[in-house]
């Protein structure tokens, strides 16, 4: 994929060197003719080009910017402070500046960031010159950036100087359309509306901008008075709603509430209060629960530890607006659930629907908790409270494993199962499927823990690796939903030992046993040895050599005697089934990957990518 976006970006340079700028339309079709694909198809990958030389026009236009801005120069008026240290503010050549390097041995000048606190000049990023080499200079002499097939160039200009490009009239047209004016790209813009522009020596952007009665901050041009500082600010809080995908106005919320949390994990507690909670309305967006829960991901994905983070929510409790108490308890109890204490979580997730009895979040891990301890009646119940509850994976779980209906037998009789205890202690609302089923729901309570609690990242990782091996636009998405990936993550990956550690005292007895069994059990391969088409098949493990009866509806019909596969084949009640998917092997694979199996030291990533390389194409 990398080489193919580097032959194409290649491709388009080539184009855009020789024909001139073209708008993404032009460009794909122009690159279509080359035989490189379809029109719509390239239409979509050359909006992705980037590349230092590749420029965007305002007019809407790619252009490649070696190309333009040969032969250019544009000046600068030296100060007293930038002569007595050699060091120049680079923001009147920003525009040319891309065809240099920046290296003093190369261009006589080489590119320094300064630190933030640094004071001595306005700009960010400046011009180091060798020591001395403005010693003759007077404040207010010219210095000029030149533009050749050799690269980039400073000089010593003399006055007087060519007359200037008169920018106000570009600048009014472009701010009736925005809020601000990319001054480089105005200028790129100039360049190829008059190829004669800047062409010689003239006075420096600085005075062109003051001439046109605009003001400049870095790169950005506006009408006088306009506030910077103000547009900087809220271009932030876009970028950073839009990554969070957030609504602009609850990005703050957000942005407050991990503040807060990192004040008191640096133990910078001093006027907590008047620091964050002065104005608590800041916080009122996170009574919507799509918010609050970006919020709670991005502390967690931020490795605050959750005991901060159970007493950044103690003060959103007790000091925050009325209106986010029940956000405020539910962050509390995904904190203390992922410090180990899930019934104490419980507690704060009743809590937020006292407060709020419709807040969804509190109404899914409620619908949680119902299920780990096998009441479908009651997680269908909570669930049905939700906006969208039905659409929940967990709703088609729960639908399934309903109890089966009791007619005539009150909630004080004795049970049906015989336990002499009364129904309704026994077993009303609760199921009455056998092990052997409930399995597979306890298999779904993993994998929702493993999802929701801190092994999203490397779920991810593992369908990354997978999806490599697809193709397709929807690859990741498809291996996100592939067995094999979430099995590892489950199983060597730990995510399995965390749910029996954390929740295993919510499930019911036999589950639990159940699921200590299951950690003993290694992955494995196994050769077929029976098939009994849409019932199960036989399976003998390599690695033992034990046979297994296993319950198997789909493979049993795809499968043959004397095929390979990679599974993990666990008990399961009165019989032993199949999770977490089933991959064929070739009996080339078979040595090796037993050898890496039976390795300890074997990375889970690694054992991902083993089993996917069945995946590659095979070549004649």
């Amino acid at each position: 994929m990398i080489a193919d976006h580097d032959e194409l970006l290649d491709a388009a340079m080539g184009l855009l060197r020789e024909r001139g700028p073209l708008t993404d339309g032009d460009l794909a079709v122009a690159l279509a003719d080359t035989g490189r694909g379809y029109i719509n198809d390239l239409l979509g990958d050359v909006v992705d080009l980037d590349a230092p030389l590749l420029g965007y026009l305002p007019d809407g236009r790619n252009v490649a910017l070696d190309v333009l801005l040969a032969g250019r120069v544009l000046t600068h008026r030296l100060t007293a402070r930038e002569i007595s240290a050699d060091v120049v503010e680079m923001d009147d050549f920003g525009p040319l500046l891309l065809l240099g390097s920046g290296e003093p041995d190369v261009d006589g000048f080489e590119v320094a960031f300064l630190d933030d606190d640094a004071d001595t000049f306005a700009d960010e990023a400046v011009l180091v010159l060798p020591y001395g080499t403005l010693a003759q200079c007077s404040p207010g002499d010219l210095l000029a950036l030149s533009t050749s097939d050799s690269g980039v160039h400073l000089d010593f200009v003399a006055e007087p100087v060519a007359a200037a490009p008169d920018l106000a009239p570009r600048f009014t047209q472009r701010l009736t359309e925005s809020a601000v004016v990319d001054l480089e790209e105005e200028v790129w813009q100039l360049l190829v509306d008059d190829p004669a522009a800047f062409a010689v020596p003239t006075l420096p952007l600085a005075e062109i901008v003051e001439a046109a009665d605009f003001d400049r901050s870095g790169k950005l041009v506006a009408p006088r008075g306009f506030d910077f500082e103000e547009y900087r600010n809220d271009q932030l809080v876009r970028l950073y709603a839009d990554r969070l995908g957030v609504p602009v106005e609850a990005a703050p919320a957000v942005a407050l509430l991990i503040s807060l949390a990192v004040a008191l994990a640096e133990d910078d507690d001093e006027e907590i209060e008047e620091r964050f909670f002065g104005k608590p309305e800041l916080f009122a967006a996170l009574a919507d629960p799509a918010v609050v829960e970006v919020a709670v991901d991005e502390l967690f994905d931020a490795d605050v530890d959750p005991s901060v983070i159970l007493q950044a929510a103690q003060l959103l409790l007790v000091s925050g607006p009325r209106d986010v108490k029940a956000a405020a308890s539910w962050i509390a109890g995904r904190a203390t659930e992922r410090e180990g204490f899930p019934e104490q979580a419980e507690d704060h997730y009743h809590y937020a629907l006292a407060v709020d009895g419709a807040f969804d979040p509190a109404l899914f891990d409620l619908a949680r908790f119902a299920s780990d301890r096998g009441d479908a009646v009651r997680g269908l119940s909570l669930l049905n409270r939700m906006a969208g509850g039905d659409v929940e994976t967990l709703h088609a779980v729960l639908e399934h494993f309903q109890p089966t209906p009791r007619p005539g037998l009150g909630r004080n009789h004795p049970c049906w199962c015989g336990s002499g205890k009364k129904y309704k202690i026994c077993h009303l609302g609760k199921g009455d499927h056998p092990l052997s089923d409930r399995a597979a729901w306890l298999y779904q309570k993993a994998k929702l823990h493993a999802e929701e609690f801190g092994w999203r990242d490397q779920i991810l990782e593992f369908a990354e690796i997978r999806s490599e091996f697809w193709a397709g636009e929807a690859a990741l998405f498809e291996a996100l939903d592939d067995p094999l990936v979430a099995d590892v993550a489950l199983f060597e990956g730990g995510a399995f030992t965390d749910f029996v550690d954390s929740r295993g005292d919510l499930l019911p007895p036999d589950e639990l046993a159940l699921a200590r069994q299951w950690q003993e059990i290694d992955r494995s391969v196994h050769e077929v040895e029976e098939v009994r088409p849409g019932v199960g098949l036989t399976l003998r493990d390599l690695r033992t050599g034990d046979l297994h009866a296993i319950r198997e509806r789909t493979a049993s019909r795809q499968l043959h005697v004397g095929n390979l596969i990679c599974a993990r084949v666990v008990p399961a009640g009165d019989t032993w089934q199949i999770f977490g998917g089933i991959e064929p092997i070739a009996p080339a694979q078979r040595a090796p990957l037993l050898e890496r199996l039976d390795d300890e030291t074997t990375d889970p990533a690694d054992l991902v990518v083993i089993l996917s390389e069945r995946f590659v194409p095979v070549r004649g």
